[in-house]
């Protein structure tokens, strides 16, 4: 079995890198996609239920409902919502215009004047989400993490720490939007050998 037996690479950080991510000073910048821009878009990944970038990308303000936030996950077509937060509260109050229409999109990633066709919006998406990307590099070099940090670790995080947390792993996974648990297994972080070692002294 040994020979067949790979390691899956976790991507999920620890809320207290969280943390630490969350207070680290940044430097100002007048740049639209800084490295501010980036740290909201990963707080507000893990915060959402680990909502992904282009879901992000395509909130509206007509998606925000009593508090909560409404949206169809673009790769299933599963329609989900999430409580809004104290941090996702703030994430919002940074970017929200106080004279946008209910279509407009909330964060400024798309605008609906231009980006009107699947392949404007996929296009745009894809560009957006390197720059987020390369500064959340940039972030995890300042904050001493030794991790590829991305917008799907937040994701990953979300999950883990969730789990961590002792909650079902199938609330998990209608959290996620996931169709089956399996799917919903792989975000999961494997358990630290410290928790291993320490079940396994219950064997002797």
């Amino acid at each position: 079995m040994g020979r067949f037996w790979k390691p899956r690479r976790k991507r999920a950080i620890s809320k207290e890198d969280v943390q630490r991510i969350k207070s680290l000073e940044l430097p100002a910048s007048t740049e639209v996609y800084s490295t501010a821009f980036a740290r909201d878009i990963f707080l507000f990944s893990y915060c959402v239920a680990g909502i992904n970038f282009k879901d992000i990308a395509t909130l509206r303000y007509e998606d925000i409902q009593n508090g909560r936030i409404y949206y169809q996950r673009h790769k299933t077509g599963k329609e989900l919502n999430s409580p809004i937060l104290p941090q996702t509260r703030e994430i919002l109050g940074r970017y929200s215009k106080s004279d946008a229409s209910p279509e407009d999109y909330i964060f400024p990633i798309l605008d609906r004047h231009i980006h009107k066709s699947e392949q404007q919006i996929c296009n745009r998406v894809h560009k957006v989400i390197g720059h987020v990307n390369a500064n959340l590099k940039r972030i995890a070099e300042m904050a001493g993490l030794k991790v590829n940090l991305t917008t799907y670790v937040a994701r990953h995080t979300f999950a883990t720490v969730l789990k961590r947390s002792g909650v079902n792993i199938a609330i998990i996974s209608e959290s996620l939007g996931h169709s089956d648990l399996e799917t919903t297994q792989i975000y999961l972080d494997s358990f630290e050998n410290s928790q291993i070692d320490e079940a396994m002294k219950n064997l002797l």
